[in-house]
C-alpha cells in the first residue's frame, strides 16, 4: 500500500489524467480492434495500448512503434489497477458502471475513475495532490488537449461534483452513525470522516481562490465550502459527546427540563423587572420599560439559523444530521434549554455561520455551567476541563461564560460569586452589558470598578472616542448611584464634545447639530430623572450649565411638574433662574406652575402639600423680586454686555 501511494504522490498533476482515462486494445485481431479494456503500461514507452494477451502476441507498441522487450518486465500495473490491488479502491467491473442522465456531463467513467485517486489522497492525508491538480491543471489556461475525454478531466467541473458527492456521501454516513446511539467505538471512524472533510475544504478553497466576484459558481463553491465546515464544527462537538457519553454519566442540578425551563423563565421575569426605564429625548419623560434581556438569549440571537436567502439542497440536507431528522428550524432561543446535550448541539452548531463558531463553542460552555454549576464541584469540573482543553478555549473566554451565566442567574450566592471573578476578566474587550447588569441588580460600585477597568470610564481624562449612546447612559447611570455627580455632569459634558469634534467633517450640519444634541438629551434627562428620585436635583441645578444644557434642565423639570404637580421639580426650577437673576423667565415659570396647581387642587381632595408649596415659593418669588433699583440696573448691564463698573460709577 505504502509504494502504491508513494507513486500515486510523486506522479504529476497533468498524468492523473492519462492514467484516469480508460483506454481499449488497439491491437487487431481478425481485422477488427481487440477492444479490451487495458490495465497495463508498457515498460519501454509508457504507453497503456495493448491488454495482457495482445502484448504477448505483439512486437511493437501501436502508437509509438516503439519495440516490446521480451526480457525482463515488459509491463506493469496502471495506477488505478495497482490501487484496486492494494486494497485501496473496491473491484468494480466496468460493466457496473451507469451513466445516468441526472448525473451530468461531467460524471463518467473517466471522471468517476480520476475521482477515485481524489478519494485516496484525501483519506491518506494528500489533499495537496487534489489542491495541486486543481491549480496546475484546471486553472491553466495553457493545458489543453485534442483527446475530447482529457479535454473533459481537465474541466475544474469535474473536481466540483467529486467536492459536492463525497459531502453529500459523508453526510449520509455520519447520519447513519449519530442515529445508531454511537459509542467510542466509533471514534476513529468519525476520526477519517473528519478527514476527508477537512480534505474537501482545502480543495473548495483552491476552487474559489481564483473566481472574481461575478463569477456564477462562486455562490455555489461558497455555500459547499460553508456546508462542509458546518459539518466539521458539528463533528468536533459530537465527538466530544461521545466521549462524554453525552453527560449521562454527569448529573444535572435540574431534576428535569421541566424544572430547568421554570428556572430559566423565572430569570427572564428576573431580568424584565430589574431594568430600568428609558429617558425619551422627544417627550422629556421617563418612557416605558424595555423587555430585559439575559446574556444567554443575546448570545442565541447572533443569527442562529438566519440564512441569506439562498435555499440549497445541501444546506437542507444538514438537517438529516439532527436528532430525530428533525430539518425544521427552530429558533435556539425561543427552546433554550434544549431537550439534552445532544439537542443542544444540533441547536447551535448546525445552524449559523460556521464563521460563529468560537461563539457557539462559548454558548455551549454556557449550557454546562447553567446544567451543573449548583452541584457538587467534583461531579462536573472534569467536564468543564476536558471541554475546555480539547477545543483550546482560553481561561479568558472561559470565565467570561461563566460570568455571564453567573449574573443570569437570579441568586444573591451567583451575583457574589460573579463578582469575585469578574477582576480576573476586565479587559476593554469585555461585554458592555456586565456593568449594565451589575447596576441593575444594585453592585453600582462593583459597575464602576469595571467601567473603569474597560477603560469606558476615566475620570478627569478628555474623551477622544464617544462611547455609543447605550454605554454612556450606562457609565452617568452608575456614577450617579455612586453620588459621584460632579463626574457625571463632567462625563457628559466630554462625551458631547467628543461627539460635535468628531463629526465636524461631515457636509450636513444639520445632521451633526441632530446628533449631538439628541444624546445631549438623553444624557442630561437622565441626570435629572435620577437626581430628582434621589432628592439631589438642588445640587445638579447648583453646577454651572451651559445654554443648551439649560433647555434640557427646564424640559425635564416642567414636564416632571406637569406629570406630578405635588413634587417639587418646578419650584426648584424657579430657584434656578432666581440664582441667577433671570427674574423675568423666573416669574414665567411660575406663572405657569400657578395654573398647574390650581388645576390639581380643583381635581383632588388632598392638596395640603401643592399649597403650601405654591405659598412658599410665592413668598420666595416676592422676596426676591422687590430689589433695589440699582441691583436691577447691574442686572440689565450685564445682560446686555456692558460694563456695568463703568455705570455704576456714573449712577452714583
Amino acid at each position: 500500500v505504502q509504494a502504491v501511494l508513494e507513486r500515486l504522490a510523486g506522479l504529476e498533476p497533468w498524468d492523473l489524467c492519462s492514467e484516469a482515462k480508460v483506454e481499449k486494445c488497439r491491437a487487431t485481431r481478425d481485422l477488427r480492434s481487440c477492444g479490451r479494456t487495458v490495465q497495463h503500461l508498457l515498460t519501454s514507452c509508457g504507453h497503456a495500448c495493448l491488454c495482457l494477451e495482445c502484448c504477448h502476441r505483439c512486437d511493437i507498441c501501436p502508437i509509438c512503434r516503439m519495440p516490446i522487450p521480451r526480457s525482463g518486465e515488459a509491463l506493469k500495473l496502471r495506477l488505478y489497477d495497482e490501487c484496486v490491488d492494494a486494497g485501496l479502491l473496491p473491484f468494480f467491473q466496468e460493466e457496473e458502471f451507469q451513466e445516468k442522465e441526472e448525473d451530468g456531463p461531467y460524471w463518467t467513467l473517466d471522471a468517476w475513475r480520476l475521482c477515485s485517486f481524489f478519494d485516496i489522497s484525501v483519506e491518506n492525508s494528500m489533499a495537496s495532490l487534489v489542491c495541486h491538480y486543481v491549480t496546475d491543471v484546471c486553472m491553466d489556461e495553457a493545458a489543453i488537449s485534442s483527446d475530447p475525454v482529457i479535454s473533459m478531466l481537465l474541466d475544474g467541473s469535474v473536481v466540483k461534483e467529486w467536492c459536492k458527492r463525497t459531502f453529500l456521501t459523508t453526510v449520509r454516513k455520519l447520519r447513519d452513525i449519530y442515529n445508531s446511539k454511537p459509542t467510542q467505538s466509533k471514534a476513529d471512524v468519525l476520526d477519517r470522516h473528519g478527514k476527508r472533510l477537512q480534505g474537501l475544504c482545502y480543495v473548495l478553497d483552491a476552487l474559489e481562490a481564483p473566481l472574481t466576484a461575478s463569477s456564477a459558481s462562486l455562490v455555489e463553491l461558497q455555500q459547499l465550502l460553508e456546508s462542509v465546515r458546518i459539518v466539521i464544527q458539528h463533528l468536533d462537538l459530537m465527538t466530544w459527546c461521545i466521549r462524554q457519553k453525552f453527560l449521562d454519566n454527569v448529573p444535572s442540578c435540574f431534576t428535569s427540563i421541566a424544572h430547568w425551563k421554570v428556572a430559566f423563565q423565572e430569570r427572564k421575569w428576573a431580568a424584565n423587572d430589574r431594568v430600568w426605564p428609558e429617558y425619551m429625548a422627544n417627550t422629556g419623560r421617563l418612557g416605558p420599560k424595555h423587555a430585559g434581556a439575559l446574556f444567554i438569549e443575546d448570545a442565541l440571537s447572533i443569527g442562529l439559523g438566519k440564512d441569506d436567502g439562498d435555499s440549497s439542497n445541501l444546506m437542507l440536507d444538514l438537517g438529516s444530521l439532527k436528532h430525530g431528522n428533525l430539518a425544521t428550524y427552530q429558533a435556539p432561543d425561543s427552546d433554550y434549554p434544549p431537550e439534552s446535550t445532544r439537542a443542544a448541539v444540533d441547536a447551535l452548531f448546525l445552524e449559523g455561520s460556521s464563521d460563529l463558531f468560537f461563539a457557539k463553542k462559548a454558548i455551549f460552555l454556557y449550557y454546562l455551567f447553567d446544567r451543573h454549576w449548583t452541584c457538587p464541584e467534583l461531579q462536573w469540573r472534569h467536564v468543564i476541563e476536558d471541554y475546555v482543553m480539547t477545543f483550546s478555549i482560553p481561561r479568558q473566554s472561559m470565565l467570561e461564560s461563566f460570568v455571564f451565566y453567573l449574573l443570569d442567574n437570579k441568586s444573591d450566592e451567583a451575583l457574589q460569586e460573579a463578582c469575585r471573578w469578574i477582576p480576573e476578566i476586565v479587559s476593554p474587550s469585555l461585554h458592555p452589558k456586565v456593568s449594565l447588569v451589575l447596576l441593575e441588580r444594585g453592585r453600582p460600585d462593583a459597575a464602576l470598578s469595571v467601567l473603569q477597568s474597560t477603560g469606558r470610564f476615566r475620570p478627569r481624562e478628555e474623551i477622544l472616542t464617544p462611547l455609543p449612546l447605550s454605554e454612556a447612559v450606562t457609565v452617568v447611570r452608575v456614577l450617579l448611584e455612586c453620588s459621584m455627580l460632579s463626574e457625571a455632569y463632567l462625563y457628559q459634558q466630554s462625551h458631547v464634545k467628543a461627539i460635535r469634534t468628531n463629526t465636524k467633517q461631515q457636509k450636513d450640519e444639520d445632521v451633526v447639530a441632530s446628533d449631538w444634541v439628541q444624546e445631549m438629551d438623553v444624557l442630561l434627562g437622565e441626570v435629572c430623572f435620577i437626581c430628582i428620585r434621589q432628592n439631589c436635583m438642588v445640587k445638579v441645578l447648583e453646577l454651572p450649565w451651559k445654554l443648551d444644557e439649560e433647555k434640557v434642565l427646564r424640559k425635564c423639570l416642567l414636564e416632571q411638574a406637569i406629570e406630578d404637580p405635588s413634587s417639587s421639580s418646578g419650584s426648584l426650577l424657579a430657584v434656578f433662574y432666581l440664582q441667577r437673576c433671570r427674574f423675568s423667565e423666573a416669574y414665567a415659570v411660575h406663572r405657569r406652575l400657578l395654573s398647574l396647581e390650581r388645576q390639581y387642587i380643583m381635581e383632588n381632595m388632598s392638596t395640603d402639600v401643592v399649597q403650601r408649596i405654591c405659598e412658599q415659593r410665592t413668598k420666595l418669588m416676592v422676596r426676591r423680586t422687590s430689589v433695589p433699583d440699582s441691583l436691577i440696573y447691574v442686572v440689565l448691564c450685564r445682560k446686555n454686555r456692558w460694563r456695568y463698573s463703568r455705570k455704576w460709577s456714573v449712577s452714583s
